[in-house]
Protein backbone atom coordinates (compact mmCIF):
# COMPACT_ATOMS: atom_id res chain seq x y z
CA UNK A 1 0.00 0.00 0.00
CA UNK A 2 3.00 2.31 0.47
CA UNK A 3 4.95 0.90 -2.44
CA UNK A 4 5.21 4.15 -4.31
CA UNK A 5 7.39 6.09 -1.77
CA UNK A 6 9.71 3.08 -1.51
CA UNK A 7 9.98 2.95 -5.29
CA UNK A 8 11.00 6.61 -5.39
CA UNK A 9 13.49 6.03 -2.58
CA UNK A 10 14.94 3.00 -4.37
CA UNK A 11 15.36 4.96 -7.58
CA UNK A 12 17.06 7.81 -5.74
CA UNK A 13 19.45 5.39 -4.01
CA UNK A 14 20.22 3.65 -7.28
CA UNK A 15 21.16 6.96 -8.85
CA UNK A 16 23.44 7.94 -5.96
CA UNK A 17 21.50 11.12 -5.26
CA UNK A 18 22.15 13.21 -2.17
CA UNK A 19 18.35 13.57 -1.84
CA UNK A 20 18.19 9.84 -1.14
CA UNK A 21 20.06 10.30 2.13
CA UNK A 22 17.51 12.81 3.39
CA UNK A 23 14.41 11.33 1.72
CA UNK A 24 13.33 9.07 4.62
CA UNK A 25 13.49 11.98 7.07
CA UNK A 26 11.66 14.24 4.67
CA UNK A 27 8.93 11.69 4.13
CA UNK A 28 8.22 11.33 7.85
CA UNK A 29 8.79 14.88 9.14
CA UNK A 30 6.94 18.04 8.14
CA UNK A 31 8.93 20.45 5.96
CA UNK A 32 10.91 23.12 7.80
CA UNK A 33 10.99 26.63 6.42
CA UNK A 34 14.47 27.99 6.01
CA UNK A 35 15.22 31.32 7.65
CA UNK A 36 16.72 34.01 5.40
CA UNK A 37 20.46 34.39 5.80
CA UNK A 38 20.19 38.15 6.30
CA UNK A 39 17.26 40.20 7.48
CA UNK A 40 15.48 42.11 4.71
CA UNK A 41 16.63 45.67 4.24
CA UNK A 42 14.33 48.34 5.61
CA UNK A 43 12.45 50.08 2.85
CA UNK A 44 10.58 53.33 2.81
CA UNK A 45 6.79 53.00 2.67
CA UNK A 46 5.11 53.76 -0.61
CA UNK A 47 4.00 57.35 -1.06
CA UNK A 48 0.28 57.93 -0.76
CA UNK A 49 -1.18 58.74 -4.18
CA UNK A 50 -2.66 62.20 -4.50
CA UNK A 51 -5.87 62.67 -6.40
CA UNK A 52 -5.66 65.36 -9.01
CA UNK A 53 -8.98 65.19 -10.83
CA UNK A 54 -9.62 67.49 -13.75
CA UNK A 55 -11.38 70.73 -12.91
CA UNK A 56 -15.14 70.29 -12.65
CA UNK A 57 -17.11 71.19 -15.76
CA UNK A 58 -19.15 74.38 -16.04
CA UNK A 59 -22.23 73.96 -13.86
CA UNK A 60 -20.55 71.61 -11.37
CA UNK A 61 -18.43 71.83 -8.24
CA UNK A 62 -15.92 69.38 -6.78
CA UNK A 63 -16.73 67.47 -3.61
CA UNK A 64 -13.27 66.41 -2.51
CA UNK A 65 -12.98 62.98 -1.00
CA UNK A 66 -9.97 61.13 0.32
CA UNK A 67 -10.75 58.10 -1.81
CA UNK A 68 -12.51 59.49 -4.85
CA UNK A 69 -13.39 62.95 -6.15
CA UNK A 70 -17.01 63.63 -7.05
CA UNK A 71 -18.46 66.36 -9.26
CA UNK A 72 -21.67 67.86 -7.92
CA UNK A 73 -24.23 69.71 -10.03
CA UNK A 74 -24.36 73.37 -8.90
CA UNK A 75 -28.08 73.99 -9.60
CA UNK A 76 -27.39 77.46 -10.92
CA UNK A 77 -29.72 79.18 -13.43
CA UNK A 78 -27.90 77.60 -16.40
CA UNK A 79 -27.95 74.12 -14.88
CA UNK A 80 -31.26 73.70 -13.09
CA UNK A 81 -31.97 71.00 -10.52
CA UNK A 82 -35.63 70.05 -10.87
CA UNK A 83 -37.96 68.83 -8.15
CA UNK A 84 -39.01 65.34 -9.22
CA UNK A 85 -40.09 62.00 -7.81
CA UNK A 86 -37.11 59.78 -7.04
CA UNK A 87 -37.43 57.38 -10.03
CA UNK A 88 -37.75 60.34 -12.42
CA UNK A 89 -34.71 61.88 -10.70
CA UNK A 90 -32.66 58.77 -11.37
CA UNK A 91 -33.65 58.95 -15.04
CA UNK A 92 -32.91 62.70 -15.16
CA UNK A 93 -29.39 62.15 -13.81
CA UNK A 94 -28.70 59.20 -16.10
CA UNK A 95 -29.71 61.35 -19.11
CA UNK A 96 -27.83 64.46 -17.96
CA UNK A 97 -24.88 65.64 -20.00
CA UNK A 98 -22.90 68.37 -18.30
CA UNK A 99 -19.51 69.59 -19.45
CA UNK A 100 -19.13 66.67 -21.83
CA UNK A 101 -19.74 64.14 -19.04
CA UNK A 102 -22.65 61.75 -19.54
CA UNK A 103 -24.49 59.35 -17.23
CA UNK A 104 -24.55 61.24 -13.96
CA UNK A 105 -26.32 59.66 -10.98
CA UNK A 106 -28.22 60.54 -7.82
CA UNK A 107 -25.88 60.94 -4.86
CA UNK A 108 -25.96 58.49 -1.99
CA UNK A 109 -27.05 59.52 1.50
CA UNK A 110 -23.53 60.31 2.77
CA UNK A 111 -22.68 62.38 -0.32
CA UNK A 112 -25.78 64.58 0.14
CA UNK A 113 -24.84 65.16 3.78
CA UNK A 114 -21.49 66.54 2.61
CA UNK A 115 -22.93 69.01 0.06
CA UNK A 116 -22.89 71.69 2.76
CA UNK A 117 -19.07 71.59 2.59
CA UNK A 118 -19.10 73.16 -0.88
CA UNK A 119 -18.91 76.94 -0.65
CA UNK A 120 -21.38 78.85 -2.82
CA UNK A 121 -23.45 75.84 -3.81
CA UNK A 122 -26.83 77.16 -4.93
CA UNK A 123 -30.15 75.64 -3.81
CA UNK A 124 -28.46 73.56 -1.10
CA UNK A 125 -31.34 74.08 1.33
CA UNK A 126 -34.30 71.72 1.39
CA UNK A 127 -34.56 68.00 0.99
CA UNK A 128 -32.65 66.28 -1.81
CA UNK A 129 -33.29 62.77 -3.11
CA UNK A 130 -30.61 60.13 -2.63
CA UNK A 131 -30.14 56.79 -4.32
CA UNK A 132 -29.88 55.12 -0.89
CA UNK A 133 -32.78 52.78 -0.22
CA UNK A 134 -34.28 52.49 3.25
CA UNK A 135 -33.00 49.17 4.64
CA UNK A 136 -36.39 48.17 6.05
CA UNK A 137 -38.40 49.01 2.92
CA UNK A 138 -36.74 49.27 -0.51
CA UNK A 139 -39.80 51.15 -1.82
CA UNK A 140 -38.53 54.10 0.24
CA UNK A 141 -35.37 56.15 -0.18
CA UNK A 142 -33.54 58.62 2.03
CA UNK A 143 -33.98 62.36 1.59
CA UNK A 144 -31.45 64.71 3.17
CA UNK A 145 -31.31 68.48 3.72
CA UNK A 146 -27.61 69.32 3.32
CA UNK A 147 -27.96 72.68 5.13
CA UNK A 148 -29.75 71.52 8.27
CA UNK A 149 -28.59 67.90 8.31
CA UNK A 150 -32.16 66.64 8.67
CA UNK A 151 -32.88 63.33 7.00
CA UNK A 152 -35.74 60.88 6.75
CA UNK A 153 -37.15 58.26 4.42
CA UNK A 154 -40.16 58.54 2.16
CA UNK A 155 -41.73 56.38 -0.55
CA UNK A 156 -39.97 57.05 -3.85
CA UNK A 157 -43.23 58.04 -5.60
CA UNK A 158 -44.89 60.12 -2.88
CA UNK A 159 -43.57 63.68 -3.31
CA UNK A 160 -41.09 65.54 -5.51
CA UNK A 161 -37.83 66.77 -3.97
CA UNK A 162 -34.71 68.38 -5.40
CA UNK A 163 -32.68 66.26 -7.77
CA UNK A 164 -28.98 67.18 -7.76
CA UNK A 165 -26.80 64.86 -9.81
CA UNK A 166 -23.22 63.76 -9.15
CA UNK A 167 -20.49 62.25 -11.34
CA UNK A 168 -17.33 60.33 -10.48
CA UNK A 169 -14.58 61.30 -12.93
Amino acid sequence: MHARPFLVLALLCACGSEAAKTAPAAASAPPVKAEPATPPAKTEPFAEPKLNPPAPPDGAALLPDRKKPIYVQRCDPGHACPDLLQPAGETHCRDLELGGFKHWRLPDREEVKRLGEIAGLEQAEGFHWTRTAFAEDAAQAWIVDPKSGQETTIPRNRKPFRVRCVFEP
